[in-house]
């Protein structure tokens, strides 16, 4: 079972008799028969009667509820759902008619069961199950500062429940707050002592660095007869944080000899042989991961960042155009860009070979924005020789493919950079519509602006600036935290 279908089914117990229970406590004498053979299972029978009651008052919302309910407890679940629909549009406050819309919505996945969670919550702050059930839809949607104001609002709700525990450990660790997330994982870990859930507080414990518990944590895992791979993983990454780099290799050595399909554990070890400056060692473990996963284009980037550290400029680019070519919608080559083009690393004689390569190759739109790039790097801002020369490379790379994000993201600000602002504007409004969250193109729009005097507009972009990198790292961090725990 998912978490979320876990979640679903122990927040809900007791959803149906809650409703049940309210109607019992509003309605007059009449309905008690309807009420009582909803509780017994009659659901018929109480369609039947909810049918005669509603023919003689068609806004009775007692009867629309019972009706409804009987009939998504019958089985009949989209009838259930639009007699719900019907309840709550004839009487919007009639809180069992509600709570039933939200349950069927919540069950079918519906976008609109936060709508209807939110109107509960303004009829009834106090709701914890209305604020379990938002939390783990804001949480499923990605927006974990949400889900942790309705996660922290059901607190005896979540702490009789281990799965929603987890799932707010992990949004506490999503938006930077490890610290608070430790104990509530490791209160998760006491109650259920399953692998996730060890493998989710040493994941705490290491972003909190607090490393000695975070090996602590793995140590059942690694000392197992058949060690896991993603404890290994994971404790390669605590040990190179707390300074033990001959563990974290001998370590990430056996993940990969454990799962040998996992792209990640490669390059963990391609980032550690890079800070270490073993490039060798890093190509030569790269190698072996793309004779088992030929088609994976992180694992070309990795390498091409070591080979330029190397010197052997050639095989990175082929390593770049190789990852660009399976994968051409990321910005992978460009994510490489700031390590691989430090100026720590930068040469006349390594600019001289992107010439050459340009020059070999006019037609190529990723050689064409890497040597632009190149020449960015290189030159101090309003340097004429490079930054001219950067443009036209640029320029040329996105006419050579219009839509490759991390070209535009850099033509936007060689363009600023030569004073043309509205071309600037223009093209990282471009960007912006491929990306809505292209940080590098929203910058370029806000400077853009800026220079053009227009403080509104600024204004807006700040705020949505501070919004993309809230989301850009929170889902960074799920990202991580799907590697580290798979689904139980």
């Amino acid at each position: 079972m998912s978490l979320a279908k876990y979640i679903l089914a122990s927040i809900m117990t007791g959803f149906l008799s809650a409703g049940v229970a309210v109607l019992g406590q509003i309605a007059p004498s009449n309905d008690a028969a309807a009420i009582q053979a909803l509780q017994s299972g009659q659901f018929e029978k109480a369609i039947e009667m909810a049918d005669a009651a509603l023919t003689q008052d068609a806004h009775d919302c007692r009867m629309l509820t019972i009706r409804a309910l009987a009939l998504r407890n019958s089985g009949k679940r989209a009838e259930g759902l639009q007699s719900f629909k019907l309840a709550t549009s004839v009487c919007p406050s009639f809180l069992p008619a509600l709570k039933g819309l939200a349950e069927t919505q919540y069950a079918e996945h519906s976008s609109d069961a936060p709508a209807t969670l939110e109107r509960i919550l303004e009829l009834d702050p106090d709701n914890e199950t209305s604020h379990a059930m938002l939390a783990v839809l804001y949480a499923r949607s990605g927006d974990c500062s949400a889900a942790i104001s309705h996660f922290s609002k059901a607190q005896k709700l979540v702490a009789s429940n281990p799965a929603a525990m987890s799932q707010f450990g992990s949004c506490l660790i999503a938006t930077g707050d490890s610290e608070r997330a430790k104990p509530i994982l490791e209160t998760v870990l006491e109650k259920r002592n399953s692998r996730g859930d060890r493998l989710l507080y040493a994941y705490a414990c290491w972003q909190a660095k607090d490393y000695t518990a975070a090996s602590a944590a793995l140590n059942p895992l690694l000392q197992s007869p058949t060690p896991d791979p993603e404890a290994m993983s994971l404790a390669a990454r605590i040990a190179e944080s707390s300074g033990d780099t001959p563990r974290a290799v001998a370590l990430l050595q056996q993940a990969i000899t454990a799962k040998p399909d996992d792209a990640q554990n490669y390059l963990i070890f391609a980032e550690i042989s890079f800070n270490h400056a073993s490039y060798k060692v890093g190509v030569d473990m790269l190698n072996a991961g793309l004779q088992r996963l030929p088609q994976n284009a992180r694992l070309y980037v990795a390498r091409g960042v070591l080979e330029v550290q190397q010197g052997a400029l050639e095989d990175a680019m082929t390593d770049f155009r190789k990852a660009h070519q399976l994968d051409p919608s990321q910005s992978l080559a460009g994510d490489a860009i700031g390590i691989m083009l430090d100026q720590r690393h930068q040469t006349a004689d390594s600019l001289a070979a992107y010439a050459q390569q340009a020059r070999a190759h006019p037609d190529d739109a990723l050689v064409q924005y890497l040597y632009a790039e190149a020449l960015s790097q290189s030159s101090a801002e309003g340097s004429v020789p490079n930054d001219t020369a950067a443009l036209a490379a640029a320029r040329r790379a996105v006419k050579l493919e219009p839509d490759y994000q991390p070209a535009l993201d850099l033509l936007c600000q060689l363009e600023f950079r030569a004073g043309n602002i509205n071309a600037s504007l223009e093209i990282a409004q471009k960007a912006i519509a491929r990306n809505p969250e292209d940080e590098t193109a929203i910058y370029q729009e806000m400077m853009a602006y800026r220079r053009l005097g227009k403080k509104h507009e600024v204004d807006e972009l700040v705020a949505k600036m501070k919004q993309v990198k809230e989301h850009q790292r929170d889902a960074r961090t799920n990202y991580q935290l799907q590697e580290v725990t798979s689904p139980e």
